[in-house]
């Protein structure tokens, strides 16, 4: 198929396409929308994780519900990975669209669907069998036992299920259509808090949690299914086809980015996991209410990623090196004050939002709240050069170092546990350390930066870390503890301030970068641009 008979390149396509304009118009546009509805699902994810907690605890006991965290909400995740394929599909299809090569579209599409499906139903099964083996159960009751195991059989099928529900929308935003993927999870997570307090507040307890991980699954597999079937409808091309070549390699590609998937998981829920199984269950709800703050800035941040990912693929595949090499530049200087900003202002108050959130007794200590605020923040670092090392498609050299790098942070956890939950975190730093440097060397190598270009980028990050850590003492010392919401919030209000006229007044290219980015995409988003 010629370029100028590409369906997929023609005028405003059906499910908001954008695909009018220039490509970097399209492309900045996919951005902006995958950050508007991105953002919209995290206000809900807020109300989830955040707003609905102290509700939870009327409801489930402190013990139970820490159980359930170490179990149903950690190694439900960590074992029922999709072993890379979501992540392969959705840069194989972005990568491909940008090469023009939309006539192999509907083969890859077809592929990606099917196997999500198969291995969503195999890893189901896996969650089955090793139910009656959960750990982060002892000092519970055996009816409460009883409960948490259920419960992690509800939340392995809906997490199985989100296999297809998160390769579908993973689709969608890689042709371009972020508003279709958009709604899928905006109505997902909507679903989800609904049937959550519906059938809490009907008495059922611990199930509730479980039922509505089932119920954004189940909503995310129809709605996903439902944006793409709309599409392929109008565009021929999309129509998804049965292909075992195809199949063949994306199983081949995701058995290189396996244990990528699992290093992953690994850094985001094994701390959990441990602590619950070698402190308690009480312990692991101290260690998951303290850092739930964390979570959040991070969930805000892993949007600027997840909303360049297809893009960044999109412009390896239309051969834009020089481009992409700019968009680095200028990206991780803000990306990076960004998240110090909203990491700083978490560790500065943390043990108040505690307090008022849930009560003092929850905190689990400053050492936590401060080791995992640097964990994330070094994490947010490096997870930018990891998004441009997927866009070239090197998923093996991304599992070659996940591997020792995934062993180490496990090793670090067992053996520091031990000693306390600060562990967990100061674990998580080392390691993100390690992965963050091997991955932007070797971005560094494939992308031409030079010696300038890195030496530039490290003294932005000490910069970065500095005026964050002397901003976040002095508040800290100095700043009188607030007692109420109000307070808080003008506690933060002040300390962001402060920080974000520091960055300001110290950093004259942030300003240039922060002027770029605003311009290019006001200009992406006028009428016709």
């Amino acid at each position: 198929m010629a370029e100028g008979d590409d369906p997929l390149r023609r005028g405003r396509g059906a499910g908001g396409v954008l695909t009018n304009g220039p490509a970097p118009v399209r492309r900045r546009r996919a951005v902006v929308w995958n950050l508007v509805f991105g953002y919209g699902g995290i206000a809900l994810a807020l109300a989830r994780n955040i707003v609905l907690v102290p509700l939870y605890l009327r409801h489930i006991s402190l013990g139970e519900y820490g159980a359930w965290l170490a179990t149903g909400g950690a190694l439900v995740q960590l074992l029922l990975t999709d072993l890379g394929l979501s992540g392969v599909v959705s840069q194989r299809v972005a990568h491909r669209l940008g090469a023009s090569g939309t006539e192999r579209l509907g083969r890859l599409i077809g592929a990606g669907l099917l196997s999500a499906a198969a291995l969503g139903a195999v890893l189901f099964l896996v969650s089955v069998a090793i139910a009656p083996f959960l750990p982060a159960t002892q000092g519970l009751s055996p009816e409460e036992v009883r409960r948490v195991t259920w419960c992690f059989v509800i939340a392995g099928l809906g997490n199985g299920l989100a296999f297809v529900s998160t390769t579908a929308t993973g689709i969608l935003r890689s042709l371009q259509r972020p508003i279709s993927a958009g709604l899928v999870n905006l109505l997902s997570d909507l679903g989800s808090v609904i049937v959550t307090v519906v059938v809490l507040l009907g008495g059922s307890g611990l199930y509730a949690l479980a039922v509505g991980m089932l119920a954004r699954s189940v909503i995310g597999v129809g709605a996903g299914l439902g944006a793409l079937a709309a599409a392929w409808i109008r565009i021929p091309a999309l129509r998804p086809h049965a292909s075992w070549p195809e199949t063949v390699e994306l199983w081949r590609a995701s058995s290189k980015f396996f244990v990528t998937s699992l290093g992953m998981k690994a850094q985001s829920q094994a701390n959990t996991l441990l602590v619950g199984s070698i402190l308690g269950p009480h312990s692991a709800a101290l260690y998951g209410l303290t850092v739930r703050a964390h979570e959040t800035v991070l969930m805000l941040m892993a949007q600027f990623n997840a909303a360049l990912a297809p893009s960044l693929a999109h412009l390896v595949g239309s051969d834009e090196r020089e481009r992409l090499r700019a968009l680095v530049r200028r990206l991780l200087p803000l990306i990076s004050v960004v998240a110090a900003i909203g990491f700083t202002l978490t560790a500065t108050l943390n043990r108040t939002f505690v307090s008022l959130w849930v009560g003092p007794e929850a905190y689990g200590g400053a050492a936590v709240s401060v080791l995992m605020a640097l964990a994330l923040w070094t994490t947010t670092v490096s997870y930018i050069a990891y998004e441009v090392l997927i866009a070239h498609g090197e998923f093996g050299y991304i599992s070659r170092v996940f591997v020792p790098v995934a062993l180490l942070h496990l090793a670090l956890l067992f053996v520091g546990v031990r000693f306390g939950m600060w562990a967990a975190p100061a674990a998580m730093v080392l390691s993100t350390l390690v992965l963050g440097a091997v991955f932007w060397r070797q971005v560094g190598r494939e992308g031409g930066l030079t010696r300038r270009d890195v030496a530039a980028f490290v003294g932005d990050l000490a910069v970065v870390a500095a005026i964050s850590v002397g901003t976040g003492v002095a508040f800290t010392l100095a700043y009188p503890v607030p007692a109420t919401w109000v307070g808080l919030g003008v506690e933060g209000v002040a300390c962001g301030s402060v920080l974000v006229a520091l960055f300001w007044s110290l950093r004259p290219q942030l300003r240039r970068n922060v002027r770029h980015e605003w311009e290019m995409t006001i200009g992406a988003l006028r009428p016709g641009g």
